[in-house]
């Protein structure tokens, strides 16, 4: 559904995201000029995993979460937007299907940029140097993930999960970083496990004084959780955690 938007509303959302930041004025006006407002009520799907790609998104209100087929049609979540993150426009850069689903967490609002106009961004050639750089950091961004997931170590999982958040998501507050606290089920789809698992491996971080958390904020002492993981992993039957 669409709600309207100034277009000079646009221009400083689309402003704010680092890939556009550094457009002209006449490009700002070009993005403007063809983008949509739409909104996007909790659970919905914006696109689907698989699907033909004929626009990007600046997410401006609530969160959403990018998924990707897991085994027995579960889903693996590959990270949590907030505003002003830029979605979809990877399927641009070569007209490839979607690698993914975009799923609203809340209700959520979206500018809509057009194929068309994305392609007229690229005869800029410093927007163009910006496109490489963007793509080889999400290039690095999930193969980080992948490690991340695929460790066999349960501990070793949730340890990255916080600590991938802890660098997107904190601020640092002496020794430790705050970040805002997340639902155990939001961090098993992070990682591919239950959310038992998680609250299980949560509450043994907690205890080795690696983790703390009250009603708002999670409170991560990044040293010692690496310490701690490192102990683990090393330990008898260290690296066998499947639970």
């Amino acid at each position: 559904m669409a709600v309207p938007m100034s277009r000079a509303a646009i221009k400083e959302w689309v402003r704010a995201v680092p890939l556009f930041s550094t457009l002209r004025a006449d490009e700002l006006d070009l993005l403007a000029s063809s983008a949509r407002s739409l909104t996007v009520r909790k659970n919905a799907r914006v696109f689907e995993e698989g699907a033909a790609a004929d626009c990007c998104f600046v997410l401006t209100s609530g969160r959403a979460r990018v998924v990707i087929s897991g085994a027995s049609d579960g889903e693996i979540v590959l990270g949590f937007l907030k505003p002003p993150a830029l979605v979809g426009e990877l399927a641009l850069f070569d007209r490839s299907t979607r690698s993914a689903s975009l799923v609203a967490t809340e209700n959520c609002h979206f500018i809509r940029i057009p194929a068309a106009s994305f392609d007229r961004l690229r005869k800029n050639a410093e927007f163009e140097d910006r496109i490489a750089s963007h793509v080889v950091s999400t290039l690095r961004d999930a193969n980080d993930q992948v490690r991340g997931i695929s460790t066999t170590s349960t501990i070793a999982r949730v340890a990255w999960c916080l600590g991938r958040l802890a660098r997107q998501e904190g601020q640092r507050d002496g020794t430790s970083i705050v970040i805002p606290r997340k639902k155990h089920q939001e961090l098993a789809e992070m990682i591919g496990c239950s959310r038992e698992t998680v609250s299980r491996k949560l509450e043994a971080l907690k205890r080795k004084k690696c983790l703390s958390w009250n009603k708002e904020t999670m409170r991560l002492d990044i040293e010692g959780l690496q310490r701690y993981v490192r102990v683990e992993l090393r330990g008898p039957g260290g690296g066998s955690d499947h639970s």
